[in-house]
């Protein structure tokens, strides 16, 4: 994926990390789509004291995008600032929902970065028929 689109995914990610609500975890985690028609969705973690109660960033980001008639997914950064927020089981699942051939980029405020697909993501994850 070309460095700048990187870049600029990584940055809204980034900005996105600020609104998260994390008082259990203390983790502020940040995602921005790119969807096939070139739109751009944020999101962030939203924790709740009953776990299964809380959101994603990547569940946020996704969920905005479909909300707005977008599913076809291009790519998705998610930003943490000192660690690399690997995607849960249940986001990769719902990226690959939307989109088997997403990049997914994987930041941190250290300027580490990942930059995977989903195939890397759900190795055993077979198209849809």
């Amino acid at each position: 994926m070309d460095k700048s689109v990187v870049d600029k995914l990584v940055e809204k990610a980034k900005k996105f990390s600020e609104y998260a609500y994390c008082p259990y975890s203390d983790i502020p985690i940040g995602a921005c789509v790119l969807t096939q028609n070139g739109m751009l969705f944020g999101g962030c973690n939203i924790e709740n004291v009953c776990l299964n109660g809380s959101l994603g960033a990547i569940e946020v980001a996704v969920s905005k995008a479909v909300s707005e008639g977008c599913y076809n997914i291009m790519a998705v950064a998610v930003y943490s600032d000192n660690m690399l927020p690997f995607p849960t089981g249940a986001e990769r699942q719902i990226l690959r929902e939307f989109s088997s051939k997403a990049q997914v980029i994987i930041a941190n405020g250290k300027g580490d970065y990942e930059e995977l697909s989903m195939q890397e993501l759900l190795p055993f994850n077979r198209e849809k028929e």
